[in-house]
Order: C-alpha cells, then structure tokens, then sequence
C-alpha cells in the first residue's frame, strides 16, 4: 500500500459509500478478480455502487454477471456509461420531442438507450440529432460508413467513454470505444462534442444527487489513472487506484494525476480494513 497527496490510510474510516470500477477492479472478463471476496466481507454491508464505463452490455448483463460470482448487488447499485449518455441526451435535445440518434453499440447498450427514452434511428440520411458511439463488441463495417457519413455531413457525435481497451483475462485485450473515437477522428477531422463517461463526473454527480451521501463520504477505487482516478479527482472524492488492471506502478509514478492510495488489488484494501478497525477505528 502506498499514500499520495498527504492522505494516510486513517482516512478509509470516513468513507461510507464505495464506488467501485468493474473490470481489472473487481472482476476481469466474467471472473471476480483475487480478493474481491475479501474486499466484500471488509466493507461489512457499507454501500458500494458499480460505476463501469463499459457500455458493451445492458445493466441486467453486470447484474447478472455480480450475482453468479456471488458479489451483492442491486439494480440502483450499477451505473453504467450508458445510464449517464442517456441522462445527458435528454439535457441537450429538443424540448418538443425525443432525442434522436444513430448508435453505434451493442443490443444491449442500444436496449438502455431505449428504455431510458432515447429514439434510435439505424438508416442512412434520415434526421438525426447526433451519433453515438459506444463500446461496440458487435461493430460491422456498416456502422463505421454510416456514422461517418452522418458527422462528415456535420451531424456531432458523442461517446459513452475514452477507454483505449477493454483488458481481458490472459493479458489480451479488446479495442474499446476509445478505439472508436480515434477511428472517427482521422476520417472525419472531427471531434467527439463530449466523451460522457469517467473521467467526467457524470456518474458520481448522479450518484450525489439521488442519495444522501457529500463528497466526503465516497471513495473511488479503479484501476486506469485517466478514467478511474482522474474522475475522482476532478469531482473531489477519495481516490484509490489498483494495480490488478491497466495501470501499473511505474505507469502511476510518471502520471500528472496521483490517486491518494494505491493497493496492490483490493484485497490488500480490504486487509487495510481490517487493520484500521483492530486499531479502534470505526469503519
């Protein structure tokens, strides 16, 4: 365990709410990561809330997924970056009518969209008000062409997040919306109007407002500098990077973001716990 930014380990004891990164945090692939067991029996029933940026499955995917590795969690326990795409479309389409989109996206991401009230709209030269790209594991060539077509005629795009790639178990990863953006940069000249998911706050804004919790109470725990820790960061919340996904120590050490605390997983987290705790420390 390391500190930075002059935070110490005491300061675990003020956190009342946990919002946790999914993959190379908790889980990788359809696997909980080592420790996650033991990070689940520390925190003893304190709330905790998934914040992904991975917009490749619907909310009942991430559900599912939680229960049949057997972490607890509800519905209004995951947030997504889709759930926060749609909140911010509805804060800048027209007022008369539902927002319209072309996305590029999963059935699953396209399902929330919809549910949320979103309009989708998947032809060629039809009204539109933006393109969306998300984190696409269906894509085609097909959605590229015409998602160009679209900005290149001056319609703006969106995208649910920056990441670059999606890491896997093995080592391997998967080209994420990130790879997207870049895509539509170099053919359109273009860039996104706004990129929804962490590091913007979008997430744990919602988070703050529809429950009773102040900044002081939460605390971010991911593993990528620019998503995880840089959200935190910029909304002003207790930061903890691991080092079981992306980042690596060296990769911390030469970054212009510094998390307050880094574990090894979040099972060394949990063992802080419990050391802060057996020390009298009410957590």
């Amino acid at each position: 365990m390391t500190t930075k930014n002059k935070i110490t380990p005491s300061r675990l004891s003020q956190v009342k709410c946990w919002l946790l990164d999914m993959d190379g945090t908790i889980t990788l692939g359809e696997e909980a990561l080592p420790g996650a067991a033991a990070f689940f029996a520390s925190i003893r029933g304190q709330a905790h809330i998934f914040l992904t940026n991975n917009s490749s499955h619907a909310r009942s995917h991430y559900l599912a997924r939680l229960s049949r590795i057997g972490i607890p969690a509800g519905p209004d326990q995951v947030l997504t970056s889709t759930d926060a795409m749609a909140m911010y479309l509805k804060t800048i389409g027209p007022a008369e009518r539902p927002v319209t989109i072309y996305p590029v996206g999963t059935p699953g991401f396209e399902q929330d969209l919809q549910a949320a009230g979103i309009r989708l709209e998947k032809r060629r030269e039809m009204a539109i008000d933006y393109v969306v790209l998300g984190f696409d594991t269906s894509l085609v060539y097909e959605k590229l062409d015409v998602a160009c077509d679209y900005i290149r005629r001056g319609v703006p795009y969106l995208a649910t997040n920056p990441d670059r790639v999606c890491p896997l178990a093995g080592g391997r990863v998967l080209p994420d919306c990130g790879a997207l953006i870049a895509y539509m940069q170099t053919c359109t000249g273009t860039d996104p109007l706004k990129v929804i998911g962490k590091p913007e706050t979008a997430m744990i804004d919602m988070v703050l407002a529809s429950r009773s919790f102040v900044k002081e109470d939460l605390a971010m725990v991911g593993d990528r500098i620019y998503t995880d820790i840089a959200a935190a960061r910029n909304a002003g919340v207790l930061s903890i990077a691991v080092l079981s996904g992306e980042a690596t120590r060296e990769d911390l050490e030469r970054a212009s973001v510094k998390p307050d605390l880094i574990f090894a997983d979040v099972g060394e987290l949990a063992a802080c716990l419990e050391r802060e705790r057996a020390d009298g420390r009410p957590l």
